[in-house]
């Protein structure tokens, strides 16, 4: 991470947050949060670091480096949010000596913890030699905000163990799906889907912390079934009945090709992908990954496995196959439940109520 700043013109709402251009589920958040904030009529200014490589471990120091210099930027807003995955890079925030409030995805321990099992020797040495320093800056960053937000049950409670809090300090601001854009395949076209099969995955799949060979291993066991990889592919050669599209500029008319998702990930914050596939119309298979567990158990909008068996997963994948009814109601609660808890007037509302 180098240690440079973009911003917009000066305006009320200083947000501090993670480069929009490494993607993935900051960049979501950070997004809804502008969003919400202009449908209130509130106009941001925002601060990050640029990450120049996905493959470049966070340098702890140039973390530091970044905050020192934007600091005095943040002392005129109105107001000052930090808004990012981790808290860590709102370090800024915590030397500004001003009032702020935080909008927080996953502790840094538990994404550490999903991402170590595929990194490199020498990237697992990065944490380690980095991981002290970004852990104290996040535990300021979250013991001296006047507020802090997770974005679910379990993001909460992984916060709260990050910054000390008791977990009935953070609240939550829930990611939104734009229901517009994520709308599901006719019914018709669905069920034909059964015929032929599609398992969705989307993501990074170089990305140790998604875990995509637990579904390619499925795959192997899983005979007339597809799989359909969207998003930046893997490095290593795609087995038999597996497709990657690349990076794609929407994931939605992939999601409506598909049959189910399936959420393979170690560790999720939230897992907005999850959300936004029952928006699609697609019941939703996930390991016990954190964030991912209540949105399916709560919406009924598909199943969670015990653990990060592929024999499992290819078992309860063949289960629900057998049983399209069963499917099609996991279908049909799950766009109810997004549609009733994560639209986008739901975080206008909240976010209207947590700005000062």
């Amino acid at each position: 991470m180098t240690a440079a700043l973009t911003s917009t013109a000066v305006t009320d709402i200083a947000v501090l947050g993670p480069d929009p251009g490494f993607g993935g589920g900051g960049a979501a958040q950070l997004e809804a949060f502008l969003v919400a904030a202009a449908a209130l009529g509130r106009t941001t200014e925002i601060h990050y670091g640029r990450m120049p490589s996905r493959s470049r471990p966070v340098d702890a120091a140039n973390q530091f480096a970044f905050a020192r210099r934007v600091a005095p930027r943040l002392r005129d807003a109105h107001e000052l949010w930090v808004v990012a995955t981790s808290a860590a890079n709102g370090y800024a925030a915590a030397l500004s000596g001003r009032p702020y409030c935080a909008w927080i995805g996953t502790g840094l321990e538990e994404e550490w913890a999903g991402r170590r099992p595929g990194l490199r020797p020498s990237r697992r040495l990065a944490i380690r030699v980095n991981g002290p320093v970004l852990r104290k800056m996040e535990r300021l960053v979250l013991a001296g905000a006047r507020r802090v937000y997770a974005t679910s049950p379990y993001s909460r409670a992984s916060v709260a163990r990050a910054g000390r809090l008791d977990v009935g300090e953070v609240g939550i601001l829930p990611l939104p799906v734009d229901l517009e854009h994520f709308t599901p395949a006719s019914d018709d076209d669905w069920q034909a889907t059964l015929d032929d099969p599609v398992l969705v995955f989307v993501g990074r799949a170089n990305d140790p912390r998604k875990n995509v060979g637990l579904l390619l291993d499925a795959l192997r066991q899983l005979p007339g079934v597809r799989a359909l990889l969207v998003g930046e592919p893997p490095d290593t050669p795609l087995p038999e009945r597996a497709q990657a599209t690349g990076v794609v500029p929407s994931i939605a008319p992939f999601l409506r090709r598909g049959t189910m998702l399936v959420l393979p990930s170690h560790q999720e914050g939230f897992g907005i992908v999850g959300a936004e596939a029952m928006a699609a119309g697609l019941p939703v298979v996930t390991t016990p990954s954190g964030g991912p567990e209540a949105l399916v158990r709560d919406s009924r909008g598909g199943v969670v496995l015990s653990g990060f068996s592929a024999e499992e997963l290819a078992d309860r994948v063949r289960t629900l196959l057998d049983d399209p009814s069963r499917l099609a109601y996991m279908r049909r609660k799950g766009r109810e439940y997004v549609a009733h808890e994560h639209s986008p007037e739901r975080l206008r509302i909240l976010l209207g109520e947590a700005l000062s």
